[in-house]
C-alpha cells in the first residue's frame, strides 16, 4: 500500500493488491484511509509509523524514508510468515500475472507457449508446439535444471513429460519440472491446481511437492487444488497415492480426496466424486456449499475478470445443492434461503 501510494509500485504488485482491496473488506478500509491521506487510529499496529500525508505537512524526504522503512518492515514481517513453516522446500515465485503461458528456463530466460507458437528453441533443440500442450517425449540433448511453466488466469496447458505423463495445469498456477528424469525419482512441484495421469514407472517413483506436503505415486490419476495452502484437496480417480504432510501420511484409494489444513496442521481423508473435482479442465465445474466470494474467485480464475461485491455479508452468502441435498445439474446452485422469495439461481 505504500508503494502504491507514493507511486513505486510494480504491475504485478499492483495487480495482486488491487486483488486484495476487492476481495477483503478489512484490507479495502485500510487502503481508504491511507488513500485519503489521514493518520490511521485505534489499534493498527502501525499507526503511528504512517507518513505518507498531505505534502505541504511533511517534506518529501521524509516520506520516502518512513515508506522504505514501511516497506523493508512488511517485508521481513512476510518472510517470516513463509518460512516460519516446517516445511523445507522451496517453493516458486508469486503467480504470473502477465496474459501470456510462459515457460521460464532454469537459466532464466523465458519461452512464450501461446496459441499461436507453433515452436520454440531451447538451445539448437527445436520443439514443436500443439495447441495448447507442450510434449517433452521426443526431446533429446535439453539442458538440465529445473524449468517454471506460469499460467496466468483464463488459461490452462497441458504438458506431457519425458517420462509420458499428462499434466494439465489450471489458470493461475504453475509448476516447476526438469526436461528429462535423470534420478532415481521423478520430482516436480505445484503452486495452484493439476490434473495428472502419471506414467507408470516402479523403479522411479513419481514424488509431488505440495505447500506443507508431499505426494508419492506410482502410476495414477489425481486432481490436486493447491490455491489455499490451508485447504489443500488431493482427489483420486484411480490407481493409489500416498499423501504426507509433517509425521501424517494417509493412503488413498479411487473416490476418496485427502484434505490438509495448515492451521490445524490436519489430514484427513473424506469421499468425493474424483471426476467432478478433474472436471475443470473439461471446462466443467460443480460446487457445493460455497461461498459467493468463493464462486467470484473460480470465475476470476476461469475468465479473468474482476467482480465486486458490494456488502461484506453477500461475500459469505452461502450456495448448496439443494434444500433437500439431491444434487442438481453442473452450474445450478440454490442460495441457503435469508428471505422466502429466494429462488434457484443458474451461473453461465
Amino acid at each position: 500500500m505504500t508503494e502504491k501510494k507514493a507511486g513505486i509500485i510494480s504491475a504485478s504488485d499492483e495487480a495482486l493488491l488491487e486483488a486484495y482491496i476487492e476481495e477483503v473488506p478489512r484490507v479495502r478500509e485500510m487502503w481508504e484511509v491511507i488513500e485519503s491521506g489521514k493518520q490511521l487510529t485505534g489499534n493498527a499496529p502501525w499507526r503511528n509509523t504512517y507518513s505518507i500525508v498531505d505534502p505541504q505537512e511533511k517534506k518529501k524526504s521524509l516520506q520516502w524514508g518512513i515508506a522504505i522503512g514501511l516497506i523493508l518492515s512488511l517485508a521481513t514481517a512476510g518472510w517470516y510468515l513463509i518460512h516460519k513453516s516446517d516445511s523445507n522446500i522451496v517453493f516458486m515465485h508469486p503467480i504470473n500475472v502477465s496474459p501470456a503461458i510462459a515457460l521460464e528456463l532454469a537459466d532464466g530466460s523465458t519461452r512464450s507457449l501461446t496459441d499461436n507458437t507453433t515452436a520454440i528453441y531451447i538451445g539448437e533443440q527445436k520443439l514443436s508446439l500443439q495447441p495448447g500442450t507442450l510434449s517433452l517425449e521426443s526431446a533429446n540433448n535439453l539442458p538440465s535444471g529445473v524449468n517454471t511453466l506460469c499460467i496466468p488466469n483464463d488459461n490452462h496447458y497441458k504438458v506431457i513429460l519425458s517420462d509420458g505423463s499428462e499434466i494439465w495445469v489450471n489458470s493461475a498456477s504453475q509448476i516447476q519440472f526438469p526436461f528429462a528424469f535423470n534420478d532415481n525419482t521423478r520430482e516436480i512441484t505445484l503452486c495452484g491446481e493439476a490434473y495428472f495421469k502419471i506414467a507408470t514407472n516402479a523403479r522411479q517413483p513419481f514424488m509431488l511437492h505440495l505447500p506443507n506436503s508431499t505426494i508419492q505415486v506410482l502410476g495414477t490419476s489425481f486432481n490436486v487444488n493447491a490455491y489455499d495452502r490451508n485447504n489443500i484437496r488431493v482427489s483420486l480417480t484411480d490407481g493409489a497415492l500416498r499423501m504426507i504432510a509433517g509425521r501424517q501420511n494417509v493412503l488413498l484409494k479411487p473416490g476418496q480426496q485427502a484434505i490438509y489444513s495448515e492451521n490445524t496442521r490436519s489430514l484427513r481423508i473424506e469421499p468425493c466424486e474424483a471426476n467432478e473435482a478433474a472436471a475443470w479442465h473439461r471446462k466443467q465445474y460443480y460446487f457445493s456449499s460455497v461461498t459467493l466470494a468463493g464462486l467470484k474467485t473460480v470465475a476470476f480464475r476461469r475468465y479473468g475478470r474482476h467482480g465486486v461485491i458490494d456488502t461484506f455479508p453477500a461475500t459469505q452468502r452461502v450456495f448448496t445443492e439443494s434444500a433437500s441435498g439431491d444434487k442438481l445439474p453442473a452450474g445450478m446452485l440454490l442460495p441457503v434461503p435469508l428471505h422466502q422469495d429466494d429462488s434457484a439461481r443458474l451461473l453461465q
